[in-house]
């Protein structure tokens, strides 16, 4: 049996067994290229094919750089007023040079990443005041895991190794996501209590998820820089296994690579939170 024969007869079998779903969508099985891979054909035919993430979680499958050149062509304050060089302490930078250069050899990734930031629900205020330990056992609660630190980075970066997680990817725009704020009458550095008013104070400048709709990834993530700081696994264990990506209210980095490293696993404040990431079986 030659493959032309062989990819009819088992379109034809497939036209037997979902002969009322194929009614009821006017599938023509005579349009049916023959050269299309029979898997998803048989979905075409039948069903969709299942999901591989829930829907409240997006797909991330690449060639991640581990190593990567990033070079700043003007770095900025908080107001967005020019620094001279080479005041990079800033961590603010307002134009990245394009293109990006990968340094290493890339690796697949594979995996699913929660569209938000938790409890992954938009529309809702993210939660902050979270331990890392208290955002590790979250995810694992719902069958999920923290993000790595290249899996939340490459969440970020997309395909294209892009140093801001949202618009074109090279020019910092605190309109588009909710970092560089002010706020007045509040000395940051004395919250130390998540119920007193300094800190309802703060959590009254977190935006809902997703309410910034330019506020998103390549890969469709949303709110990955602004708001809260996230949590994540530091795969080289040093100084913490624990780290912080992404920025917050008060700006900073607010990059995609960048990660905070100086608070371990028991800290919390007004800035950390998380989002959840989960294996692909």
């Amino acid at each position: 049996m030659n493959k032309f024969t062989a990819s009819i007869s088992t379109l034809l079998f497939l036209a037997l067994s979902c002969s009322t779903r194929a009614a009821q969508n006017n599938i023509n099985y005579a349009e049916l290229d023959v050269a299309q891979d029979l898997h998803t054909a048989s979905y075409g035919a039948c069903a969709a094919p299942p999901e591989i993430c829930p829907n409240n979680m997006v797909e991330i499958s690449g060639d991640y750089c581990p190593n990567v050149s990033q070079e700043c062509l003007q770095w900025v304050d908080s107001d967005n007023n020019p620094l001279p060089p080479p005041n990079g302490d800033s961590g603010r930078c307002k134009e990245w040079k394009n293109p990006v250069k990968c340094l290493s050899k890339k690796r697949n990734m594979h995996y699913c990443i929660d569209r938000f930031e938790y409890p992954n629900k938009e529309g809702e205020i993210p939660q902050d005041w979270m331990t890392w330990y208290d955002a590790k056992n979250a995810c694992e609660s719902e069958g999920k895991r923290l993000c790595t630190r290249s899996e939340w980075t490459f969440a970020a970066e997309g395909p294209n190794m892009h140093p801001y997680p949202y618009g074109d990817g090279f020019h910092r725009d605190k309109n588009i996501c909710n970092f560089d704020n002010h706020i007045h009458g509040v000395n940051v550095m004395k919250v130390s209590d998540r119920n007193s008013e300094g800190a309802k104070l703060l959590r009254g400048l977190l935006k809902p998820s997703g309410s910034q709709e330019q506020c998103v990834s390549d890969w469709g993530v949303h709110d990955l820089v602004g708001n809260v700081d996230e949590w994540i696994l530091n795969e080289s264990g040093r100084p913490y296994v624990s780290g912080l990506m992404g920025g917050h209210v008060f700006g900073v980095r607010n990059a995609s690579r960048p990660m905070t490293e100086a608070h371990g696993p028991t800290f919390s404040w007004y800035e950390t939170g998380f989002r959840c990431a989960k294996d692909i079986k």
